[in-house]
């Protein structure tokens, strides 16, 4: 799932990542993507990617990746794909993501 308040981007990243055989749900807001979570068991999502603010900056927005069902949160620099990015860059990570689990 991408979480991301833009339509154009979410549009752009879901044509991206599914031309690289990732299926895709997205969300425009977080209730949105509680919703989608509540409709739908959380372990059919691998990985929900979530627009945020990079920590430390009041400028820099970035993916923040997390697993569901995970009772932790996880932590550290890792666990973000800092915007702007490239269509390599967002697969690698998609793909390095999704490959933890």
């Amino acid at each position: 799932m991408i979480v991301d308040e833009e339509d154009d981007f979410l549009r752009q990243i879901k044509t991206v990542l599914e031309k690289e055989d990732v299926e895709v749900v997205t969300a425009r807001n977080s209730r949105e993507a509680l919703e989608r979570l509540e409709e739908e068991n959380e372990e059919t999502f691998d990985l929900i990617l979530v627009n945020t603010r990079m920590p430390g900056s009041l400028l820099t927005n970035a993916f923040f990746s997390v697993r569901p069902g995970l009772k932790k949160l996880p932590a550290g620099i890792e666990n973000f794909l800092q915007k702007p990015f490239t269509q390599e860059e967002l697969v690698a990570f998609v793909k390095e993501k999704i490959k933890q689990q």
